[in-house]
């Protein structure tokens, strides 16, 4: 039996819209051998399974919702390429590589893309992508709302179609010192860093509980936050030992997980694969 694995993402991280994107320890799995739910015709994970060149069937199962800003779709994606190229014995190398170009072709943007294939930040510049040498200072959470899902597809329409100059080098400075935070792991910095005025505000207008856990988590003294992807999640830094009177003034109706960096991205699973 053959068993892969990819994690999930936040993108965005703030000022980086369709640029960053952060793999989370929390995964999806495909196997050829009945571990899961079948797929059916039509899945996204069999679709991409297809596309790799894949046969027979494929089993799928997730331990993080869907439709939460998560990056499920990039996910799913991933795994079933891979699945497909694990099945040839691709090395690790080559089953991401390949992975990438269709996931980031079937996805249409790569910020989700790049970060669940290869793991680690990412910053994606059209077909490319370049992984960050560095990591979050602090502790990382996800506000993970129950009951309120977003589509990508329709959440992006509502986006302006053009920013203004001032907007644009509002984010653009936020994003050089988002880079120099992570690389320096400066904490203090993060807050100033990940502000944003590109999709944010318009989101937050859709989305009042998700705009809500984001004004409680940074007056309970969060390093940062912002949306995650196109929400309704919720990506949090807190300083080492405050995450728990974070997670106490988050709103009810959602639930908070730790998450750590996943660093390996895409990858088939064996005995020596540690569990998530």
């Amino acid at each position: 039996m053959t068993v892969v694995r990819a994690p999930a993402s936040s993108a965005n991280l703030g000022p980086g819209f369709d640029v960053l994107g952060l793999a989370i320890d929390r995964y999806v799995y495909a196997s050829d051998e009945g571990e899961g739910e079948l797929c059916w015709e039509g899945h996204i994970a069999r679709e991409a399974f297809r596309r790799a060149g894949g046969a027979g069937d494929i089993w799928f199962s997730f331990d993080f919702p869907p439709e939460r800003g998560m990056g499920f779709s990039a996910a799913a994606r991933a795994a079933g390429a891979a699945l497909a190229c694990a099945q040839r014995d691709d090395p690790t190398w080559k089953l991401q590589r390949h992975a990438y170009h269709i996931v980031s072709e079937l996805e249409g943007h790569g910020d989700n893309a790049a970060p669940s294939v290869y793991g680690g930040i990412h910053v994606v510049t059209g077909d490319s992508c370049h992984r960050l040498a560095a990591q979050f200072p602090g502790e990382v959470l996800l506000w993970v709302p129950r009951d309120v899902t977003t589509s990508t597809d329709r959440n992006r329409r509502s986006l302006d179609r053009t920013v203004s100059r001032e907007d644009a080098v509002f984010n653009l400075g936020r994003l050089g010192l988002l880079i120099a935070a992570l690389y320096e792991q400066n904490i203090d910095l993060l807050h100033h860093a990940t502000g944003d005025r590109l999709h944010q505000p318009a989101r937050f207008e859709e989305q009042p509980l998700s705009a809500m856990a984001y004004e409680a988590a940074l007056k309970a003294g969060a390093a940062a936050a912002w949306l995650s992807g196109s929400g309704p999640t919720i990506g949090i830094v807190a300083h080492p030992g405050r995450s728990a009177s974070i997670m106490a003034a988050l709103p009810a109706e959602g639930d908070v997980l730790a998450v750590t960096t996943d660093l390996a991205g895409t990858i088939e699973m064996d005995e020596t694969t540690p569990l998530a």
